[in-house]
């Protein structure tokens, strides 16, 4: 074995020590979903952190993306985050501007594209349910508005895909679990990864390739409800 718990611990603690580990309440970007990889063999891991956000400072389509936290002995590129980790899923389609100067969905916009794929604008507006979803049902929405109200039907597509992470994880090496939720460390109050229930189990699963060693307590915190702080600044 060349790798241990440890050391993946603390490649995740150097990474969030230089802000390149996920912070779920980053006061410029509103947090929209997440999800989470493992990858392994006998010699060789990886972890990749999906952050699916609108930057609170950028405008239309180019503010919405999704960030990939890389880690592992393995990769193509350091530790960390990098600009080609920066994935845009969607754009104006052919009728004109999704968003106007205000930043919301143009009340006379009837379609975008994901993946370069047209795709239909919902007549409605979203409405906050007593569970803190939003629902679609008729006004503008600002730009992190539409992007939280499109993940429930559209999820798949906007976060990415196994060829987008194999860019960055060997193309041979096993992937062992995905992960949708999970509760996860609060930075912003110096929680460090290598104190976090979650990533001491996931460091495990990685050191012994046993994934019934993730056996959560605590209740997931990843959706963007949990963290009111993000896109604040």
């Amino acid at each position: 074995m060349s790798f241990s718990a440890e050391a993946i611990l603390a490649q995740l603690d150097a990474c969030a020590q230089k802000f390149e580990f996920p912070m779920l309440d980053n006061g410029y970007v509103y947090l929209a979903d997440v999800r989470l990889h493992l990858y392994r063999d006998d010699r060789r891991w990886a972890m990749v952190i999906e952050v699916l956000g609108a930057n609170a400072r950028a405008t239309s389509h180019s503010g919405i993306d999704n960030c990939l936290h890389l880690f592992g002995n393995c990769l193509s590129v350091e530790p960390g985050t990098c600009d080609e980790g920066f994935l845009f899923p969607m754009s104006d389609s052919d009728e004109g501007p999704t968003f106007d100067d205000r930043q919301t969905v143009r009340r006379d916009a009837k379609t975008f594209c994901i993946r370069g794929e047209v795709v239909e604008i919902p007549t409605r507006s979203v409405l906050r349910s007593s569970s803190g979803e939003l629902v679609w049902r008729g006004a503008a929405l600002k730009l992190h508005q539409f992007l939280r109200a499109l993940v429930p039907d559209f999820r798949d597509r906007l976060l990415a895909t196994e060829d987008e992470l194999r860019r960055f994880v060997p193309a041979d090496l096993p992937k062992i679990m995905r992960l949708d939720e999970w509760e996860h460390p609060d930075l912003c109050e110096n929680e460090q990864p290598s104190e976090s229930e979650t990533f001491q189990m996931l460091a495990e699963v990685l050191e012994t390739g046993d994934v019934s060693r993730y056996r959560p307590t605590l209740e997931s915190n990843t959706h963007w409800r949990n963290w009111p702080q993000g896109g604040i600044l």
